[in-house]
């Protein structure tokens, strides 16, 4: 039999194509090979064997050994394995003896010398005894190690095919198979340093190696492609339209975003100063791996790693891919009708986030980890504000200063007036632009009537009720923003809000 050996993998984002090489020895004419290597991660299905040119082959095959050969291969070990736990037996059984010998109450017939001298001798006999259990159970441990890759080897593909080479020699050859159990996943970081208006967008990447087989200078390749998905076009059913009651909302939304508010709280990082004295510190730099060479393909996004890479089953590395600067405008933004906290944000054109897949990002700022957010920027609009987590030196609140509801008899309606009051305050040491964000109601009924009476300069987008206020706010500054509206309803319905 001739052993192949892992040369590439092509990893996707679940599975990977795996190419081995080997060389064989033929003879002049036609003969069977047997070639060895494949554990069972591979797809019999996908099993492709490749030649040099002068050599010709078919009938190539997937196959296992038998269940008799298998036993065979580990026929050795078990032999071994056996011998040393008989050994192991005898040896404690030995050890109970001596316990036992030393109860003298039945041997009336042995001397005060005799019982001493066995007494004395119980140490180390049984130390002795010990010391050769302990080398017998690591050489039992070694054994079951051993019989535990045999047993995976034994399980292992064997690829046959007949080869006819015109002359004998040394024939190189390779094998290519898609294997599961192997995934690799972006992982994101966001590097900012709101001195500089631009942030650095890093992708790494997370590779899971689960097969069999330790890999060894392996060289890598990962693709943003899914083999395991379908990849048949979808059929578009009819879409039928229909009139209904529809049934009262309830937000859920308010509940959700203090959640995650509250979570997110949990994860800001609180700077301490420290005035204790410490040793003159040398100016540090983080480590970063060379990064993957990114190539251009049809269908997905291709990235080759550098050199080569031992991977050992069972275990996941991560991998630089690529570092893209991002031009952008820091602002602190907040909600405050969900969320009376502010977010630093960098507002960045959505065209440079394109490839950038939706998932969650670490987020650091000038070196500090701020935690993590999500990467889910729409695309169909020009702007993304990318979240870059709590900015505790901005400080809203947000109150009702009004509720009142009456009726106007000359129309027949009822109408609620509200007000609110939105104040921020700044602590920051330097100016700061700030972007506000709350909202109306929208009518969807014709007899229901918002009227917008006080909005302190505010934006307000029609279609959602969205109304934004951008602004900037000096070193120390507070500022007030006001928010007034009226709800008209006829006095005999009720509304929902």
């Amino acid at each position: 039999m001739t052993e192949s050996l892992i040369r590439e993998a092509a990893v996707y984002r679940n599975g990977a194509i795996i190419r081995r090489t080997g060389t064989i020895h033929l003879t002049q004419g036609k003969q069977s090979v047997q070639i060895v290597g494949l554990t069972r991660d591979a797809d019999t299905n996908t099993v492709r064997l490749s030649l040099p040119e002068g050599l010709t082959g078919n009938n190539v095959q997937v196959e296992v050994l038998t269940a008799e050969a298998q036993q065979e291969v580990t026929r050795e070990t078990w032999k071994k394995l056996n011998n040393v736990e008989n050994r192991i037996g005898n040896l404690n059984r030995q050890m109970e003896l001596w316990e036992i010998n030393a109860d003298f109450s039945a041997k009336e017939s042995l001397s005060i010398k005799e019982m001493a001298e066995y007494i004395e001798a119980i140490p180390a006999r049984k130390e002795k005894l010990q010391q050769q259990i302990d080398q017998l159970e690591e050489e039992k441990q070694q054994l079951n190690k051993q019989l535990k890759e045999k047993q995976q080897e034994a399980e292992r593909y064997i690829v046959t095919a007949d080869i006819e080479a015109p002359a004998e020699g040394d024939y190189p050859f390779e094998l290519r198979y898609y294997a599961g159990r192997l995934s690799w996943q972006p992982v994101y970081e966001i590097h900012t340093d709101d001195d500089n208006e631009r942030i650095l967008i890093r992708l790494r990447g997370k590779i899971q190696q689960n097969t069999t087989e330790d890999w060894k200078k392996v060289k890598i390749t990962l693709y943003t492609g899914n083999p395991s998905l379908s990849g048949t076009i979808p059929h578009l059913d009819p879409e039928y339209v229909s009139i209904y009651e529809r049934p009262q909302r309830r937000n859920y939304a308010m509940g959700m975003m203090a959640a995650k508010a509250v979570a997110m709280e949990d994860y800001a990082v609180e700077e301490e100063i420290c005035e204790a004295e410490a040793p003159m510190a040398m100016a540090m730099a983080d480590v970063v791996n060379t990064s993957a060479q990114r190539v251009d393909n049809d269908v997905m996004m291709e990235y080759e790693l550098p050199g080569t890479w031992d991977i050992a089953k069972g275990t996941q590395i991560f991998c630089d891919i690529s570092d893209q600067y991002v031009d952008c405008r820091y602002h602190v933004v907040t909600v405050p009708k969900i969320d009376e906290n502010a977010y630093l944000a960098a507002e960045v054109a959505t065209s440079a986030l394109e490839d950038l897949q939706q998932t969650e990002a670490a987020v650091y700022n000038k070196g500090t980890y701020m935690g993590n957010v999500y990467l889910d920027a729409d695309m169909t609009e020009e702007k993304y504000d990318l979240s870059l987590g709590i900015d505790e030196t901005v400080k809203v609140v947000r109150k009702q200063n009004r509720k009142h509801t009456s009726t106007v008899l000359l129309k027949g309606q009822k109408k609620t007036e509200y007000e609110y009051e939105i104040k921020i305050t700044s602590r920051k040491n330097k100016p700061c632009q700030l972007t506000v964000i709350d909202q109306i109601p929208v009518s969807q009924d014709k007899t229901i009537v918002v009227d917008l009476k006080e909005k302190s300069g505010a934006v307000l987008k029609e279609e959602t009720g969205e109304v934004k206020w951008d602004f900037q706010l000096e070193p120390q500054q507070a500022k007030s923003l006001n928010l007034a509206y009226d709800v008209a309803w006829p006095k005999d319905k009720n509304i929902s809000l």
